[in-house]
């Protein structure tokens, strides 16, 4: 009785639309604890409005660059809880702002805008949908050509690690950080895919959260339902669809398609290794690359294998590890600040160092195209020969390995790893992965 109980939830969930989130349109800066003393408003809370985007909702309740925000609805405003606040506020709802401007304190009001939706080109139409995981429901967004063709190639795109929002205007992306594969989409969809894409937890449209709270196998159901979803559309060939993992998006990856039968699968920027080793790797190498001698970076990496061997290996919380071994403690504090590893729990990261990767991709069954970028200082090669010698083991000819010229983890145009260090989340964007991948693309359903 509870299983049906729970698959009629579901049905329920399905059937019912997933309401679109406003707007708010204003960029803001956080008060300095000056300003905030002079405006007798509490340290850490109030933000001066920066500009106003022409339109929406911080334009239509009429403020103005150099307002302080201090209440929004009557809650404290600050740099950290703006977003969250008009996250939670759906289009159409009325929104008030309390706003100190000049001498006056004001009240200014309007109705929550909409958050515009992608328009598509005259090559693809993108519509809006979403998927029921563990009880919430996740927005998605799908890309499918305006020509008439019959049915067309599939291709899932599945993020990094980061909660940016992917609900934006791929046309348009510029390819920075927080629109970073957008060029990449765009390609695919005026090529003639159907693509599909999906919003995590807490992020854009999508219920749940927050994003810091979930964990591996938790977020591994939601890509398996947008497969699912992606299998269902009318319009595509079931014989001819891909999954692209970006980064962690690679971890998941073979994981669905293990159980969800697909053509192929590419990754750009992942690791295969247990996340253990990687993590000694990256603290290993990232602290050269950033200037440390090899002697402290060598001790660094001792320090770090003695804790997170507590913490991942043998499950013990941040605290255990510092009630323990006392002269950790600041160590672990830097390492787990507030408890959280890179923003996430801990129960994520033991999870992911549980997983036999090559065994996934073994079980995947498919064609595999396992790239790092060049400049890409993040990962490293071996994890993406483990990949394809994995494949190729069982399946020969099947796995790839390539090296990507000028392209960095972000995709970004940088000739060589301390470039890209050097210049995080800047450059421009460089089509050489995703032009490779859509090469091999063609070149796998090519074959009979």
């Amino acid at each position: 009785m509870i299983a049906v109980t729970t698959l009629a939830f579901a049905a329920v969930l399905q059937s019912q639309p997933l309401p679109r989130r406003g707007a708010l349109g204003l960029a803001s800066t956080p008060l300095t604890r000056e300003q905030a003393a002079s405006l007798k408003l509490p340290e850490g809370t109030g933000v001066v409005v920066a500009d106003v985007v022409p339109g929406f909702t911080a334009a239509n309740a009429q403020l103005q660059k150099g307002d302080v925000v201090a209440k929004m609805n009557g809650k404290p405003v600050s740099a950290k809880t703006l977003g969250e606040l008009a996250r939670n506020l759906p289009s159409n709802q009325s929104v008030s702002f309390d706003v100190r401007r000049g001498n006056q304190t004001i009240t200014l009001k309007a109705d929550m805008v909409e958050k515009p939706k992608d328009p598509g080109t005259e090559m693809y139409e993108v519509s809006y949908s979403h998927i029921v995981s563990n009880g919430k429901r996740m927005r998605t967004i799908i890309t499918t050509p305006r020509k008439p063709g019959g049915k067309r190639p599939g291709f899932f795109f599945i993020q990094g690690f980061s909660p940016n929002s992917y609900d934006f205007t791929l046309s348009t992306s510029t390819g920075d950080v927080k629109t970073i594969d957008g060029p990449l989409l765009h390609q695919f969809a005026s090529e003639g895919f159907v693509t599909i894409r999906v919003e995590k937890p807490g992020v854009g449209d999508s219920e749940g959260g927050p994003f810091a709270d979930l964990d591996y196998i938790t977020e591994l159901d939601i890509y398996r339902q947008t497969l699912k979803q992606l299998k269902e559309h009318g319009g595509v060939d079931k014989d001819n669809i891909f999954i692209f993992g970006h980064s962690m998006g690679g971890a998941f990856g073979p994981m669905i398609a293990a159980e969800s039968q697909v053509k192929g699968i590419a990754t750009y920027g992942t690791a295969a290794r247990t996340w253990f080793e990687y993590l000694l790797d990256i603290i290993r190498y990232q602290g050269v690359l950033a200037g440390q001698t090899l002697p402290a970076a060598d001790d660094e990496m001792r320090i770090a294998a003695r804790i997170f061997s507590q913490v991942i290996l043998e499950r013990k919380s941040a605290a255990q590890v510092k009630k323990s071994q006392p002269k950790l403690a600041p160590y672990v504090d830097a390492y787990f600040p507030g408890g959280l590893f890179n923003q996430k729990t801990l129960e994520f990261w033991r999870q992911l160092n549980d997983v036999n990767f090559p065994s996934y991709w073994v079980k995947a069954n498919c064609r595999v195209l396992a790239v790092r970028g060049f400049s890409d200082y993040v990962t490293y090669d071996i994890d993406h020969k483990v990949i394809a010698d994995s494949v190729n083991a069982v399946h020969p000819g099947w796995g790839k390995f390539e090296l990507c010229p000028d392209s960095d983890h972000l995709f970004h145009d940088w000739p060589t790893e301390k470039a890209s260090i050097t210049n995080w989340t800047k450059g421009k964007f460089s089509m050489n992965f995703s032009n490779m991948m859509l090469k091999w693309i063609r070149e796998v359903m090519a074959e009979k």
